[in-house]
């Protein structure tokens, strides 16, 4: 079993374990541990962070895709991270440092130490590993529960044409991003050929192709126009988020 070389203490074990998550500290030495419409957003967002270098990240995947799957009022979307490629001796196939960034502007607006994968951030406000399907419905609980004590009321609704309409009876707030999210509907599977998880199958769905900031909110009602996307075979969310790290207010699919 791995060890770790940062603030983050393993815990050890006499047998192989697969552990809860792989974790990671924010300083510049880490490795494994061996832990390895709602009114106001009809939409919640799923975003699960993810490696195919993650020994913790098969076990737990169908699980958290269980418990997203056929309902219409939640969105997974699949961030592959790149900082178990070379750890793991193995290249994550659909690995971004961008979402290295994403997932950690979340965990250092909570003032947190580490990152870990599998991560299931539910609206931006609430996390854990989702190991189980269960432990996926407590997050979007707790999720809801905040969303729902919120004071801000606005949504997003896809227009006719390129047009995406906010409307809020908010007319003042601090700044909102505007992001554009795509991401491939499609189901794939890849047998992973090296690492931890060498020879293993791990099903892939809604991996996120790109996020582009198209505009800022600061309250009231307003039009916002999308980008021509083509005939691509993806598919776009957008989303009103509090800046990086923030809590995501609403979400349409566009």
């Amino acid at each position: 079993m791995p060890r770790i070389i940062s603030k983050i203490k393993s815990l050890v074990f006499k047998k192989k374990r697969v552990p809860l998550a792989c974790e990671m500290s924010l300083d510049s030495t880490h490795t494994h541990t061996d832990a390895c419409f709602v009114e106001i957003a009809p939409l919640s967002i799923v975003e699960l962070f993810q490696s195919q270098g993650c020994e913790s990240c098969p076990p737990a995947i169908p699980a958290i895709h269980k418990a997203t799957d056929h309902n219409p009022n939640i969105l997974l979307l699949s961030y592959d991270v790149t900082y178990w490629d070379g750890r793991s001796g193995w290249k994550d196939t659909h690995g971004n440092s961008t979402w290295d960034a994403r997932q950690r502007a979340y965990v250092m607006k909570w003032g947190r130490q580490g990152i870990f994968t599998p991560q299931v951030i539910i609206d931006g406000i609430s996390d854990g590993v989702g190991r189980q399907e269960g432990e996926v419905n407590d997050i979007l609980a707790k999720a809801v529960e905040v969303r729902n004590n919120m004071e801000l009321s606005v949504g997003l609704e896809k227009a006719s044409g390129a047009d995406l309409k906010i409307a809020s009876e908010t007319a003042e707030t601090e700044k909102y991003d505007v992001l554009l999210v795509t991401y491939d509907p499609k189901a794939e599977t890849v047998k992973i050929g090296g690492g931890p998880n060498k020879g293993k199958k791990v099903v892939h769905k809604n991996v996120v192709k790109d996020v582009l900031k198209i505009d800022e909110w600061e309250g009231g009602n307003t039009t916002v126009a999308l980008p021509n996307f083509g005939a691509d075979g993806f598919e776009r969310v957008a989303l009103l988020q509090q800046g990086e790290g923030g809590q995501i207010v609403a979400a349409a699919k566009v």
